[in-house]
């Protein structure tokens, strides 16, 4: 077993790694800022050596320079514990910085997944491509955001063909009669390339550049 002074010993190492004091474990969380509760739930997700981490929504009730700062200290840590990490986020800027490979959800299914160059550059889901246009620009003039019309899905009912379909401005007959497969956009010899589970990928245009 580990002792207590071994545990407070680590608790001291990992404090220092998310940019802490030792110090800070004898205070109360009222004592600290967002941030840094922030840091130190992070601090006490590393306590066990994780394969995985998994943040899931973890920089939303933080101000965007805290966000930033968080987003870069889950970045270095990641490479230097050799932690792998799951982020949790709405923000597609977020997903964009932090990830190697981003997997895009709807209704509770994954509807398409590539690595992040890729798919930031060309979106293959009309879900996807809609949630890129309705991102806010700050270097380039635009007016009103583009939003995404309709309302998701109610999960408590049977689901038939495509979730996204009542919202799809490409969705035809067959959207709303049978659910898209998962099919590879770009093939990888680890199964692990763009993949997107739409019947009109073909169509879908648009991209981080919202072109």
């Amino acid at each position: 077993g580990t002792s207590a002074e071994e545990a407070e010993r680590r608790a001291g190492e990992l404090l220092v790694a998310v940019g802490l004091a030792p110090a800070v474990m004898r205070q109360y969380p009222g004592q600290l800022s967002g941030g840094m509760l922030q840091r130190v739930m992070i601090a006490a997700a590393l306590m066990g050596d994780p394969a995985l981490l998994l943040a899931d929504e973890a920089t939303t009730a933080l101000d965007v320079t805290t966000q930033a700062e968080v987003v870069a200290l889950l970045g270095d840590l990641r490479d230097r514990f050799g932690t792998g990490l799951l982020f949790v986020t709405h923000d597609l800027g977020l997903a964009a910085t932090i990830s190697d490979r981003v997997y895009v959800m709807y209704a509770g299914r994954i509807v398409e997944a590539g690595p992040a160059d890729a798919l930031f550059a060309r979106p293959r889901h009309p879900y996807t491509a809609a949630l890129l246009a309705a991102t806010p620009r700050l270097d380039a003039p635009q007016g009103r955001l583009n939003a995404i019309d309709g309302q998701p899905p109610d999960l408590r009912a049977e689901l038939t063909g495509c979730p996204f379909a009542p919202r799809c401005v490409h969705a035809t007959g067959i959207c709303t009669e049978q659910a898209p497969e998962d099919r590879a956009v770009t093939a990888a010899p680890d199964g692990r390339g763009h993949r997107v589970a739409c019947h009109h990928s073909d169509r879908v245009t648009g991209s981080a550049d919202h072109g």
